[in-house]
């Protein structure tokens, strides 16, 4: 027991001092919690021929860690289920998606069976591509504090990814590998069991924590319920992975207070997501690239040109944005727990080495595409204008280690702390593009008021900017003031946005400084969001400064 805890410590140790090593060189943290674990883990010590600080017993003492850390990411993608986001890209998204399945399997598939794998292992192989890893794209959302239609199409579509990926591996696994005989491995019960179990544990998590008042206890009351449903997959024998996303989409279509949950079980769950992804690190098998050949190189590359230019064509297809075009299959390439439990089912049940051969392709791929795949979401957020230039910035530690050690001595002589001032500069003087988020949803100014409607009643926001076919700032429109035109019907046919937009409240570019923005939030106390134009055409629509981002600014430099 004690042993758990030696590596349970040494491992989120590692991975702090790793993730703010990386976050130095602009890289994601969650890469740096992944070589925590490849440093400390077994794999890196066999190579070198060394003792593993880390033992394999040592980590099966864990290993229910990783089960509730795959809950709780895939309970958290489950969010970006609701009907309100589906009915906003309605059958687009469903495009987009099979689009991108369908041109990433024909790739893997066509690769792997050309270059010697055969047919079966290279179908299992296309199926398993389709299956992206939710928790670092997270992750790396998290950390950068991104926000925007990228950041929310790319959780939607890798959980479609593996929806699709595990429902077509089990009807494949079933017809081509399973005795046919247990119904615990019948295609009904591992594609019915978990959705039941999912349905089941979202209805009552919606039903309880209407009844729990503190946060505390809507906390406990989660975690207990997701532990059990990791221990119901277990004696059960059926997929955790998709119970956990039916629970999170169940909860946010049912709960009258929606995401709360989602908000409550965010503020504690940070330490157990870094302890699964130094975890996974562990698991990665250095040893298994040189085994990969032709087969696991044609996988990686296929692969990756599946999901960038099938994203861009489902994209295209689904007529999303030009950013979104672009940036959408950046965010989708990495792969790690689901594809490995799954290359694990046909190398331990198919008695041929061809099952040995899919495992060693997936454990090398995952490699590449768990270092890979994070720092490529990284840039394609970045890319999309979804992130402040303020989250890119490196947090320096405060105090160095002499002064820390200065204040730690006085503050015990004085038993009085000392106020450490680590500003280099007033947060107000910096300009407003370093805080800016410059992915912003806007209204074409010709767009009819029917139209407008829609777009704004599935907006995040309640004012929206139109702009016209420059991208100059016409005006804004708030929800709150067309209700003059709601009910004019002979109104409603003629108007159109540039019509009903009035100016905005100030005239800000993105090099005036953040304190001119925040006395326009001061003079006016309602005002959640301002628009931006471009420092040097000021009618050109430049980006949205949130009001939190401008007060979170104050504590991050």
């Amino acid at each position: 027991m004690s042993d758990g805890f030696l590596a349970a410590g040494l491992l989120l140790a590692a991975a702090l001092f790793l993730g703010r090593l990386f976050a130095r060189f602009h890289l994601p943290q969650v890469t740096g919690y992944l070589m925590a674990g490849l440093v400390l883990g077994p794999s890196l010590a066999t190579l070198l021929h060394l003792t593993p600080l880390i033992s394999k017993g040592q980590l099966q003492s864990l290993d229910f860690l990783t089960s509730l850390g795959l809950s709780l990411i895939m309970f958290s993608v489950g969010s970006h289920f609701s009907l309100t986001s589906l009915r906003k890209y309605g059958h687009r998204i469903f495009i987009a998606s099979l689009v991108e399945a369908g041109m990433t399997f024909l790739l893997v598939f066509s690769s792997a069976a050309l270059l010697g794998a055969g047919v079966l292992p290279a179908l299992f192989l296309g199926i398993m591509a389709l299956n992206t890893a939710p928790g670092a794209t997270q992750m790396v959302m998290r950390e950068l504090r991104s926000e925007g239609e990228l950041s929310e199409l790319a959780l939607i579509l890798i959980g479609m990814n593996n929806l699709l990926g595990i429902i077509l591996f089990v009807i494949a696994y079933q017809f081509l590998l399973g005795s046919g005989t247990s119904a615990a491995d019948s295609i009904a019960w591992q594609i019915g069991g978990p959705a039941a179990a999912g349905l089941a544990c979202g209805l009552v998590v919606s039903f309880w924590e209407q009844r729990l008042t503190r946060e505390l206890e809507r906390q406990i009351m989660l975690t207990a319920l997701l532990m059990l449903l990791v221990w119901a997959s277990v004696i059960l024998r059926f997929n955790l992975l998709f119970s956990a996303l039916v629970t999170g989409m169940t909860v946010i279509n049912f709960s009258p207070h929606e995401k709360r949950i989602f908000n409550d079980i965010h503020r504690i769950d940070y330490p157990i997501y870094v302890l699964f992804f130094a975890l996974a690190g562990t698991h990665l098998r250095l040893e298994a690239l040189p085994s990969m050949g032709v087969v696991g190189l044609g996988y990686v590359g296929m692969r990756a040109i599946g999901k960038f230019f099938g994203n861009r064509i489902g994209a295209t297809a689904g007529r999303f944005s030009r950013t979104i075009r672009q940036n959408l299959g950046g965010a989708m390439l990495c792969q790690g727990a689901v594809a490995i439990g799954l290359a694990a089912i046909v190398a331990n049940t198919w008695r041929d080495p061809r099952g040995l051969e899919v495992q060693n392709v997936i454990l090398a791929a995952v490699l590449v595409f768990e270092v890979a795949g994070p720092i490529m979401a990284r840039l394609t957020l970045v890319r999309a204008g979804e992130v402040t230039v303020v989250s890119l910035l490196t947090s320096r530690a405060p105090v160095g280690i002499f002064e820390g050690i200065h204040d730690l001595l006085n503050h015990f002589a004085a038993t009085a702390g000392l106020s450490i001032q680590g500003k280099l500069a007033k947060a107000g003087d910096m300009p407003i593009s370093m805080v800016m988020r410059r992915h912003v949803e806007s209204i074409p100014e010709d767009l009819s008021f029917d139209a407008l409607l829609r777009a704004m009643g599935h907006s995040r926001y309640d004012r929206l900017p139109v702009v016209d076919r420059h991208h100059h700032l016409v005006g804004i429109i708030h929800y709150a003031e067309i209700s003059d035109v709601l009910f004019a019907e002979e109104l409603r046919q003629i108007v159109v946005a540039g019509d009903i937009a009035v100016p905005p409240i100030a005239d800000l570019a993105e090099d005036d400084p953040l304190e001119s923005a925040m006395s326009v939030f001061r003079a006016n106390p309602n005002l959640s969001y301002l628009f931006i134009v471009d420092s040097k055409d000021r009618n050109r629509l430049a980006g949205v400064l949130r009001h939190n981002d401008a007060l979170s600014a104050h504590g991050d430099l």
